[in-house]
């Protein structure tokens, strides 16, 4: 073994034990981060070693789609290895490498890697993990200080993909017209998940069952509020204990992935009757629950799920913020559909609730609706324009401040909606004052 390769592990090891042991991060990145300068080639080299590798990128749901796989493969028996706080950049990957694997012998006694990769992070790193598989869960508008366009995204996934090897499966989501380009760029096998008469809203999302034959279907959809969506998928009736037409797309993309795999179905359907999701993702507290929005239709998509559920003594908390991660261009708040939260009735998709029960009172009255966030003021003038009144709206840049006022003199229930550095901070407050533990603590 390289002398280089056992000191960046030996340092990495290190690091990620103070990490644990000051609870500054739980070593989800540092520890990959500082063994990447010593050995760049550590993540070629440690991945080499599992067996089988799973790819998931695309712009919303990686962590919950790895998450789903990770559950059901364990129920199945396997030994897995993933980057479960969300860290995905190569320093991400390397981090769980590094915790999960010995230095004497360099073995990593594992049965299936499932990765998550950031967008661009896709293009530097998925060649190094020689993938069987391959998500493509969707292509929307996100980071544009970042990525670019969607259609630079694409062009750059089609590259990358012209250089997998064509032994690997590639999966895409076929009610993702940006993503049918990918079958321009690949020779190997693909397959197609998609759901019949429903659509997310984002941009060219489209169903394309017309034009595309579909290996994985979801069928007759009913959304149970927050608590659940039911579907089917081959007449197979199933329950996911998440709302949200967008978790049906997580769900398809685990089934063809189990499928990949060789679990049997059944076992699939009893490992997700408990499904939790990661931290900020539908994450349920006694005052109320955090949706992560991040993007136009990312965060259009939690609207429409949310819309239906809130009553009159409800109040909303939204945090935006805009450092390095969350993107520091902000003008994406302006294409999100904050409208279907104040219109009267709400414009709700005909598939989340029965008309009648669209038909609210007018809500965030008074102190109803709370603002935070490096750009706070960004959003309350979004607000604004969206058809608030802007004397309703509470500014307040700091968010524990915010997160304190929002449950004062509480009746309903908080609905917290905060950017990603937002939900990183917040997880922090919940922390503190004893509501959960640390996120790398509990998404395993």
């Amino acid at each position: 073994m390289s002398i280089k390769l056992i000191a960046a592990i030996l340092l990495g090891k290190i690091i990620f034990y103070i990490t644990q042991i000051l609870k500054i991060g739980g070593g989800s990145a540092a520890p990959g981060y500082y063994a990447l300068k010593i050995y760049p080639n550590l993540v070629k080299d440690l991945a080499s070693k599992i067996p089988q590798t799973i790819i998931i990128t695309g712009t919303n749901g990686k962590t919950t789609t790895a998450r789903m796989i990770a559950q059901v493969a364990i129920a199945h028996g396997l030994k897995i290895i993933r980057n479960s706080t969300g860290s995905n950049l190569e320093r991400g990957i390397a981090s769980t490498l590094i915790a999960n694997c010995n230095l004497f012998p360099r073995t990593c006694n594992l049965d299936l890697a499932i990765w998550e990769l950031d967008e661009a992070a896709f293009n530097n790193v998925a060649l190094k993990l020689n993938p069987n598989m391959i998500v493509f869960l969707n292509a929307f508008r996100d980071q544009l200080d970042r990525y670019g366009e969607v259609d630079s995204v694409i062009s750059k996934w089609c590259q990358t993909l012209t250089k997998i090897d064509h032994k690997t499966e590639i999966l895409i989501n076929g009610d993702d017209h940006n993503l049918l380009e990918l079958k321009k760029c690949f020779k190997g096998k693909i397959r197609i998940f998609g759901v019949k008469d429903c659509k997310i809203s984002g941009e060219k999302i489209i169903h394309q069952k017309e034009n595309e034959k579909l290996n994985f279907e979801a069928t007759n959809i009913q959304p149970r509020g927050l608590d659940k969506i039911e579907f089917k998928i081959n007449s197979e009736s199933f329950s996911l204990p998440v709302p949200g037409i967008y978790n049906v797309y997580n769900f398809l993309a685990s089934y063809a992935v189990a499928d990949y795999l060789q679990i049997p179905e059944s076992t699939m359907k009893t490992a997700l009757q408990n499904f939790s999701p990661a931290f900020g993702r539908v994450e349920k507290f006694e005052f109320g629950c955090i949706f992560l929005i991040k993007n136009p239709a990312g965060a259009t998509q939690v609207l429409q799920t949310v819309a239906p559920e809130i009553k009159s003594q409800d109040r909303l908390l939204l945090a935006l913020n805009d450092n390095f991660a969350d993107g520091t261009d902000v003008s994406w708040i302006w294409d999100v559909n904050f409208e279907i939260l104040h219109l009267k009735p709400p414009v709700i998709p005909h598939l989340m609730r029965d008309p009648e029960h669209n038909k609210l009172d007018s809500r965030f009255r008074g102190n109803d609706i709370i603002v935070s966030g490096t750009r706070a003021q960004d959003l309350a003038l979004r607000l604004k324009y969206a058809g608030f009144d802007s004397n309703s709206i509470i500014v307040e840049n700091i968010l524990e401040k915010a997160f304190k006022e929002a449950q004062t003199g509480l009746k309903g229930s908080l609905f917290i909606l905060p950017t990603y550095t937002a939900l990183l901070e917040l997880q922090s407050i919940l922390t503190k004052q004893g509501l959960k533990n640390n996120y790398w603590e509990e998404n395993k």
